[in-house]
């Protein structure tokens, strides 16, 4: 069948070719402008899905090394700057200075230069501890906000409780020489005479905390009398026994089988307690106290039987085998079992906590710490504000003449003594309480809390090593109690290291931080301290001893004054050789203390150069990676411009042939060839 081709067909089908060639040309200098080869996926639906993936690897790859690695390789290098300073500090300044300070012929400037220099490389130590990425504190873990240390001067109360080994107990030395040398030329004549062979050199066994300056609390006794209150807590930790569904409890002298009685309303506590006869300690009593939640073996809903008739008899008082124990169910589910004898020094309480929950099919289910604690009572008198004579003498052995009686003597034995010095944060013990703790297994853990509400500027601040309670306020100024560090008390090792890793790769994690504990210690600063007391103390002597030498030269006294003044002399002599000898020894000590920190941080300090150099292994991964991504994303999308420059001329000539051919096709219409 015949068509007719009309001159409107013509004219349309030449605008539709013009508008295809002009659309190819359109395109061409898209991608020439662009450089690419498409400009939306429908232009090329497989370039733009392979161009999805490889750039989306290339973003992956350009975020790890441009921006993790960059920021993990900041933070690693200013941590092993850190650390490399804090070596130099220990072997250059504190490690020589504590060598000086044996010197016996340190003169008063060389003694306060000695002590200048350590603290001056403590507040060094504390301040590169300070250090920070960005504005991120480097060795606190997650709480970068924070500073390692205390900034300044503050009055803030923290309860701190420390978790350690009963191996970390070690001996001090003590010199004992009364009150010489507070001698000087007003008083000489009214200190207290010792001769120089009653000055003595002891040996004590003590606790140093990780603190001085603790908080003490006086209150009034039943005389009226203001005495300390031991608002302090020391005892050790041992392993939960369970036995169908209780718990084994001890002391040194009693012990009990406790278990929860979940049928009765409120909570029972029942204590199956095994004592020793008190009318022969080599046999044994029981006896069964059942106790409601809340109250105690004080109470009248407390019921006590005795197992050791038959059959058992509910009795209505305390057994003698029990006149001096307590036992307690709080309402917080603690369970404790005091032992308050007279005979037993120091006094214990054994304690764990326990929680009940209720089952969806009606009965109760008990839960009891993994630890039970036997704490160890400091009596009041055994408190001490300072570091006095008395404080240390408070766990000795010795004789003093009988105030009463001149004539006589009395014995003063500090064998079971456990003494707490808050001053200096000290707990002394008698021989048999660390006889005690020696026979324990060395990885006992012993726990000591207390209260601390006086900061000075680069104390270490607790959060970062210890188990802590904040006293602190809310924005509307409510009162706020702030937990730090509450998994310590189950395993400090469990959330006490908090790593911080960067994403350096596909599943690939880098350690960036230091911790507080790998390179800071406490030990180290209570170290510097100590010397730094000895060099006082001997000072101390060394300025009495001038001031007496001062007064026999001016030959101004005669007879019994003149005798007293060569006794103060010879004791103040004797005093500064033992005192002396005891800046030697324990020098010696703390340098080995100093070469173990050092070796301590060093291994901080490697581990970090071996990161950073396992970083930079990755960095160059990462930028070869970089570039083979980059040349792929390239030859999958960039155009040829070459080969796009020829296409857009052939386009422009085609382009300009059609128009030409077009514009003389059109002049002829369809009436002209019909003509």
């Amino acid at each position: 069948m015949a068509m007719r081709i009309t001159t409107k067909m013509m004219q349309g089908t030449s605008l539709r070719n013009l508008n295809i060639n002009k659309s190819r040309q359109e395109k061409l200098t898209n991608q020439m402008s662009t450089g690419k080869k498409i400009t939306r996926p429908s232009d090329d639906p497989v370039i733009a899905i392979r161009s999805l993936k490889l750039n989306s690897s290339l973003d992956k790859i350009d975020q790890y090394y441009e921006k993790n690695a960059s920021d993990a390789e900041s933070w690693l290098e200013l941590t092993q700057s850190a650390l490399s300073t804090v070596n130099d500090i220990l072997t250059g300044d504190i490690r020589s200075n504590i060598i000086g300070a044996k010197s016996s012929y340190m003169t008063v400037k060389d003694r306060e230069a000695v002590i200048t220099h350590l603290r001056k490389a403590m507040d060094e130590i504390y301040a590169t501890g300070n250090a920070d990425s960005g504005g991120r504190s480097i060795f606190t873990g997650y709480r970068t906000d924070m500073p390692l240390t205390i900034t300044a001067p503050k009055t803030e109360k923290n309860r701190i409780t420390e978790q350690f080994h009963n191996d970390t107990i070690d001996k001090m030395t003590f010199v004992y020489a009364g009150e010489i040398n507070t001698i000087n030329e007003g008083n000489w004549k009214t200190v207290e005479d010792i001769n120089a062979k009653e000055i003595s050199t002891n040996y004590i066994y003590r606790k140093r905390l990780a603190y001085g300056d603790l908080d003490l609390k006086q209150v009034p006794d039943a005389n009226g009398k203001l005495v300390y209150e031991s608002n302090i807590d020391i005892g050790f930790m041992s392993d939960t026994v369970y036995n169908n569904g209780g718990v084994e409890l001890s002391t040194t002298s009693m012990s009990a089988f406790v278990t929860i009685d979940t049928d009765q309303a409120p909570n029972e506590a029942v204590f199956e307690v095994t004592v020793p006869d008190a009318a022969d300690p080599n046999k044994f009593k029981s006896y069964t106290i059942t106790i409601p939640k809340g109250k105690d073996s004080g109470d009248n809903a407390v019921t006590i039987t005795d197992n050791n008739v038959n059959p058992p008899t509910v009795v209505t008082s305390m057994p003698a085998e029990l006149a001096n124990a307590k036992f307690s169910f709080s309402d917080d589910g603690t369970i404790k079992m005091e032992n308050n004898n007279p005979n037993l020094v120091p006094k214990e309480t054994a304690s764990i906590g326990s929680s009940v929950t209720k089952n969806a099919d009606g009965t109760s289910t008990v839960e009891y710490d993994k630890k039970f604690k036997t704490s160890f009572t400091i009596e009041p008198e055994n408190i001490y504000a300072s570091a006095s004579n008395d404080a240390y003498r408070s766990v000795m052995n010795w004789t003093e003449t009988d105030e009463n009686d001149p004539t006589k003597t009395k014995e003063h034995i500090g064998t079971n003594t456990i003494s707490f010095i808050a001053e200096t944060g000290e707990i002394l013990f008698g021989d048999a309480i660390a006889e005690r703790f020696k026979k324990m297994p060395s990885d006992t853990e012993l726990r000591v809390t207390y209260d601390k509400s006086e900061w000075k500027k680069n104390d270490l601040d607790p959060v970062h090593y210890f188990y802590t309670e904040r006293e602190g306020r809310t924005a509307s100024g409510k009162e706020k109690t702030l937990v730090y560090n509450e998994k310590f008390l189950e395993d400090p090792s469990k959330d006490g290291r908090q790593i911080i890793e960067y994403d350096v790769g596909n599943n690939q994690t880098l350690q960036v931080n230091t911790t507080a504990d790998e390179a800071f210690s406490h030990a180290l600063g209570r170290d510097v301290e100590e010397v730094i007391s000895m060099l006082e103390e001997y000072g101390s002597y060394q300025t009495s001893l001038q001031e007496v030498e001062k007064l026999i030269k001016s030959e101004q006294y005669e007879g019994d004054d003149a005798l007293k003044l060569t006794r103060q002399k010879e004791a103040l002599e004797e005093a500064m050789t033992r005192v002396l000898d005891k800046i030697n020894k324990r020098c010696d000590e703390l340098v080995k203390d100093c070469d173990g920190y050092f070796a301590k941080t060093q291994l901080a300090e490697t581990d970090c150069g071996a990161r950073l150099a396992r970083l930079h292994m990755v960095q160059n991964r990462l930028e070869m990676q970089q570039t083979n991504f980059g040349e792929l994303v390239s030859e999958n999308e960039d155009a040829d411009y070459t080969d796009l420059v020829i296409q857009l001329k052939s386009i422009e000539m085609t382009y300009q042939a059609a128009l030409s051919a077009i514009s003389y096709t059109m002049q002829t219409s369809l009436l002209d060839f019909i003509r």
